[in-house]
């Protein structure tokens, strides 16, 4: 059976991506469109499959892990963290790279979007790094690049959406995405020491026990945010939804009456920032919930999992063909798009060779993490250009090595479900 209504769905929809229309415009009206000429429901069935998409308890995670990240950022909380890091790594040869990468690591455990990561620290690190002796180039693509641990490690937005989505624990998920995350920092900051010792990036300098120490000081209220989410999540006492409203509350208090830096200005822009960051989500998943809505109507999860499984039913062999067709997508497709419209798709595969889903799940995000940072439309990659001042083409001549450690830790994580499971596993039974 050609799946002719799937087929009318993703040719309007490519379509209108290339006309330049916004993502949810370009599902949402070839959506629609397609409904209007086959006819498989009523027409008002559209509002009621958008708001179904949306109604999720879980979802609600998602506007409070952003304003708790766009709280830490404009209140100069998400700067101690970054002198914090400094202390710590950045004595040493490729110290700033290094800084970079775990101050991503930080900052992604209060924010889960790579997007805030890069301007955030962007801003902040990338003209460090340059008046250091750094490469421009190389100094934006360890920004670009290190951000994507944002939507890796907890509290990630691209692990809620693919949990309402599976109908899978987002608290497995999350934690889930802390064993590859860590392995990842790991990769890159290794990675990153051997291409500054090799290039002379940096200066040298004593390490200072002093520094670090006062920078803990002032840094200690702020790490309260990232150690909030992942224990409440580990320990089961909080929900993640729950630990996002913990992290805001945790954020205006220490601004308040530790760092008095909150201003009533800065609370109205940044709640109006995170309002619109989160109005984009979640235009983005009404809009997928039609689109997802007229694939499994027609039954196209059930025709592509026929399809792979009639060339082979090794796990294996399955799971690296999903992931080559995962990184192809998420150098086109938006990551949350990506994951509301393939997420029902490919899990059946998955399921029809065993392998476990929330392994599956953790190696989905992981896949469209890297095409964030993937030309020709990472968003990572069009944020740091816009924050550094530079050309893609510059950026992307000095991503490429950094790119092994993504592509490595993917491997890794695809062949060894332990580095997913094992900590869920010990935290969450």
């Amino acid at each position: 059976m050609v799946p002719v209504m799937s087929l009318t769905v993703f040719a309007l929809a490519f379509f209108l991506l290339l006309s330049g229309a916004p993502v949810f415009v370009s599902i949402g009206l070839a959506s629609i469109a397609t409904i209007l000429i086959h006819n498989p429901v009523p027409l008002i069935s559209i509002p009621q499959l958008m708001f179904s998409g949306i109604e999720s308890y879980v979802l609600v995670a998602i506007p409070l892990f952003v304003l708790s990240g766009v709280l830490m950022e404009s209140t100069g909380v998400a700067k101690r963290l970054i002198d914090f890091a400094k202390a710590g790594v950045g004595w040493a040869r490729g110290g700033l790279g290094g800084s970079n990468v775990v101050a991503s690591f930080i900052f992604g455990g209060m924010s889960g979007s790579s997007v805030a990561d890069t301007v955030a620290l962007g801003t902040i690190l990338i003209p460090e790094m340059e008046a250091d002796g750094y490469d421009k180039g190389y100094s934006a693509a360890i920004t670009a690049l290190s951000s994507t641990l944002a939507v890796i490690v907890p509290p990630s937005i691209l692990m809620v959406i693919i949990g309402a989505v599976s109908e899978l624990s987002v608290s497995w998920l999350l934690i889930g995405g802390l064993g590859p995350g860590l392995l990842l920092t790991s990769t890159m900051m290794i990675q990153n020491y051997i291409i500054c010792r090799k290039n002379n990036y940096g200066s040298v300098r004593k390490f200072s026990f002093r520094y670090l120490w006062q920078t803990f000081r002032t840094g200690i209220w702020a790490l309260g945010a990232p150690i909030i989410i992942m224990l409440g999540i580990m320990s089961g006492i909080v929900t993640p939804t729950e630990s996002g409203g913990l992290a805001v509350i945790y954020t205006l208090a220490i601004a308040t009456f530790f760092y008095k830096t909150l201003t009533g200005k800065i609370l109205y822009d940044s709640f109006v920032s995170a309002a619109r960051l989160t109005a984009a989500v979640v235009a983005i998943i009404g809009s997928s919930s039609i689109f997802t809505f007229i694939l499994t109507f027609e039954g196209l999860p059930q025709i592509v999992a026929d399809f792979l499984l009639g060339f082979t039913t090794n796990q294996m062999a399955i799971f690296f063909i999903i992931n080559l067709f995962l990184l192809f997508m998420g150098m086109f497709l938006d990551a949350g798009v990506a994951i509301i419209v393939m997420a029902p798709i490919l899990f059946p595969v998955a399921t029809a060779v065993g392998i476990h889903p929330i392994h599956f799940a953790v190696v989905f995000v992981l896949n469209l993490a890297i095409g964030m940072v993937t030309p020709p439309f990472g968003v990572c990659l069009f944020s740091t250009c816009n924050v550094a001042r530079m050309e893609m083409g510059q950026l992307i001549r000095a991503a490429l090595p950094l790119y092994l450690s993504m592509i490595t830790v993917l491997i890794l994580t695809t062949l060894l479900p332990q580095i997913v499971l094992w900590i869920p596993t010990l935290t969450l039974g």
